[in-house]
């Protein structure tokens, strides 16, 4: 039974974080509300919550797992981990205590003159801060993976895969191996070798952190990526049925628009969507799916407010996985409703921005359409 985490204030108004176990999110909901709990937002989702499956058991430090609490999960989520500097200074930060007092032990050895002992306080210090760098390199070349698949660098996510499995090796934290799976096989389907990327992912189904209906709404991603929109949607509504919940309906609503241009099967699939409790991650994806649905519908004031809403609240945010992709594509759609609201130079603007994207990526029926708007075809 998957578990949800979740904020919200307590009947005595105190903000808390909360993980429930139930079979779907709206269970979990309403577990809490009977206990009293207001303001509530679901912050970690049943795909999150499978994810954790996947990962070994966490490292250990003198004989102790080093397993992060809730809360500091959470905090994480807000302030990633994006470079080595980060892992570093993160890692201070935690052992300011103890880093200060093997400064003040090493400044008092040398007082004293006893070199033999402030070399191995100093050798032990350096020690400490690369077990650091050692614990906190999977998630830079992890992010380092996700920006490149998100530009299609097909041969840098190989590259970046091997690197990940070789980090892996070490005996620290690893990067689950069907994840790795995953992004190879989208290196494959990305070269055009839609079979063989099938095939490399094949094996990861029924894995504790690839549920059979996860499984299945991962290959309706590889068959996206393929550009074999019918057998993504097809796949899309086996997930519906066997798993119902906010993430299959969006992703289907987003297909039947973009893929489809159907915006009457993509409402109809986003008032189901809505119908459950959206995790904050998928509010932006929630809110850049309603611009194109309304762009499609020509009400061009519904799209502009929900696609200049996608943006700005992932912009602010330092790091986020296809930060890049979500924003282009809400950029290029956001410069064709400009353009129909007569905005030309805002339409231009978003364009530039999003141009080298729709380009990188392939995004041919997409740019076309913002060029035809713009009148740029360069």
């Amino acid at each position: 039974m998957p578990k949800y985490t979740w904020t919200g204030k307590n009947s005595s108004g105190q903000t808390r974080i909360r993980e429930v176990t139930a079979n779907t999110s709206s269970e979990a909901q309403a577990i809490l509300l009977t206990e009293g709990f207001s303001d509530l937002k679901l912050v970690e989702d049943e795909i999150m919550n499978v994810a954790k499956a996947g990962f070994d058991k966490p490292p250990t430090l003198f004989g102790e797992a080093i397993k992060p609490t809730t809360q500091e999960r959470l905090m994480a989520m807000e302030n990633p981990t994006v470079t080595v500097w980060d892992v570093i200074r993160k890692g201070i930060w935690q052992t300011k205590g103890l880093i200060l007092l093997v400064v003040c032990l090493f400044a008092v050895e040398v007082y004293r003159g006893n070199r033999l002992s402030a070399g191995l306080l100093i050798g032990g210090l350096i020690t400490w801060i690369a077990f650091l760098i050692c614990v906190g390199l999977p998630s830079v070349y992890y992010k380092k993976l996700i920006l490149a698949a998100d530009w299609n660098r097909w041969n840098e996510v190989l590259s970046l895969v091997d690197t990940l499995k070789a980090i892996g090796r070490m005996g620290l934290i690893k990067v689950p191996a069907t994840e790795l799976t995953r992004y190879r096989a989208k290196a494959f389907i990305g070269m055009g070798k839609l079979q063989e990327g099938l095939t490399e992912f094949q094996p990861c189904e029924g894995r504790p952190d690839c549920p059979s209906w996860l499984y299945k709404l991962l290959v309706a991603g590889l068959y996206t990526l393929a550009k074999e929109y019918d057998k993504a949607i097809s796949l899309n509504l086996e997930v519906i049925a066997e798993h119902p919940d906010s993430t299959g309906w969006i992703d289907l609503s987003y297909r039947y628009a973009r893929y489809k241009r159907n915006h009457a099967k993509a409402r109809e699939a986003m008032a189901q969507a809505d119908q459950f409790p959206l995790s904050k991650v998928a509010k932006p994806f929630r809110l850049r799916c309603v611009g194109v649905i309304a762009y499609l519908e020509g009400d061009y004031v519904a799209a502009r407010q929900a696609l200049e809403t996608a943006i700005q609240v992932v912009e602010v945010v330092k790091w986020r996985p296809f930060k890049d992709g979500h924003l282009s594509i809400a950029r290029a759609y956001l410069c064709c409703v400009l353009a129909k609201q007569g905005e030309a130079s805002a339409a231009r603007k978003n364009f530039a921005l999003a141009k080298d994207y729709l380009i990188a990526t392939d995004e041919e029926e997409l740019l076309a359409e913002c060029r035809q708007a713009t009148g740029d075809y360069r």
